[in-house]
């Protein structure tokens, strides 16, 4: 399982994200599901531009550059429309909601296995 967090903070902002980084995980995308779970997003890696078409709900987008820094948000995207995405976008995270705590500029990590350890005394 792989997990969004600040690459400042090593606050998680998505518990779990599925990757698509492959031609035909890119064009699945989230086509044909009749929702997405809070707190949980896919990231499409490369992507500089989407699409909402064959989606059941409307989405936010969160868009990334090279180094996984925010330079972008849309939020309630509906089904059936098309997002240029801003200058400089590599990567795209799309999930069913934003929460007040993305913002651009924002620098985040990809991390995989986060679980939960005992502190040490």
């Amino acid at each position: 399982m792989r997990h969004v967090i600040d690459a400042t903070t090593n606050e998680i902002l998505l518990n779990q994200v599925e990757v698509a980084d492959t031609f035909w995980r890119r064009f699945k995308g989230l086509q044909f599901r009749s929702s997405l779970p809070a707190d949980t997003g896919l990231l499409i890696t490369p992507c500089s531009s989407l699409h909402t078409c064959f989606m059941r709900f409307p989405i936010d987008v969160v868009m990334l550059d090279q180094e996984l820094c925010v330079v972008g948000i849309r939020q309630q995207v509906r089904p059936w429309k098309v997002v240029l995405c801003a200058p400089g976008t590599k990567s795209v995270i799309e999930m069913s909601s934003v929460s007040k705590h993305w913002a651009v500029g924002r620098k985040l990590k990809i991390v995989s296995g986060l679980e939960e350890r005992p502190c040490s005394q």
